[in-house]
């Protein structure tokens, strides 16, 4: 089972890196060049330190509402639950990417060339979350009792919260480096009961092919199920976990009678 799940997680992150290739590395990384060097109405000084902070702390602001929307509507949700589904935690859940957010993650980053940061130079920050992310992903720190750096950043405890299946851990902890947000924007939860990881039976992924196509079959029959294009727009911006057809039905039903 656990050789099967790596197995798993091993070809969502090669489809995930892949696509990051072909439309983050080239389609988009030419499209951040052209705003650089056209659109920018200023180049940022990238020897000035405040500079790099200062980009460092918008990216990840934005990167706590990116993540905070996965979570909230299923057209989001239906590729990052492939990120979510192992029942453990470790190397191989920081690898499983769903390749379907390198179509859409990238977009969120535009801001960087248009206020004239390099975006070569933002390659740094990749290279740096990648291999953060390498670290939260483990059991192997206990939790925090009274760490200053528990305040601050997210650690490994408060990353396995996030991926917690328990009630009081859903839809938790969605920060990239800094926990503040969540402490600002009330979505901060300790590591207290010992975590339950993964998705549930409705949105497991167990298979190869389950990683690859993620959420969207369920989403795409839910969509089509409700007979308008503005009640299957209802869906796929309604949370996951929700029954929206039940909700639509019900409406429907009242309205003819």
């Amino acid at each position: 089972m656990q050789l099967r799940s790596t197995s798993t997680s091993i070809v969502s992150g090669a489809a995930f890196m892949l696509t990051k290739t072909v439309v983050g590395k080239a389609a988009f990384l030419a499209l951040s060049l052209y705003l650089y060097n056209n659109v920018a109405p200023a180049r940022l000084n990238l020897s000035n330190p405040l500079v790099w902070i200062g980009v460092f702390l918008v990216r990840d602001f934005v990167y706590y509402w990116v993540h905070r929307a996965e979570h909230t509507f299923r057209a989001l949700w239906a590729s990052h639950l492939v990120h979510h589904s192992p029942e453990t935690i470790g190397m191989s859940t920081a690898v499983r990417v769903p390749w379907m957010e390198a179509l859409y993650k990238p977009f969120f980053g535009l801001w960087l060339p248009l206020v004239g940061f390099n975006p070569l130079a933002a390659i740094a920050f990749d290279v740096f979350a990648a291999t953060l992310s390498q670290v939260q992903h483990t059991k192997a720190f206990p939790a925090p009792t009274k760490s200053p750096i528990g305040k601050i950043f997210v650690t490994p405890s408060s990353h396995r919260v996030h991926h917690g299946y328990n009630p009081e851990y859903i839809d938790k902890n969605y920060g990239a480096v800094l926990i503040i947000w969540d402490r600002m924007f009330g979505t901060y939860e300790p590591e207290v009961a010992p975590v339950k990881f993964g998705v549930g039976e409705t949105d497991a992924v167990i298979t190869v092919h389950d990683a690859l196509v993620g959420g969207f079959p369920r989403l795409a029959a839910d969509m089509a199920a409700v007979g308008s294009k503005r009640a299957a727009v209802k869906v796929a911006l309604s949370r996951p976990g929700s029954n929206p057809l039940v909700h639509l039905k019900a409406k429907e039903t009242t309205l003819a009678a």
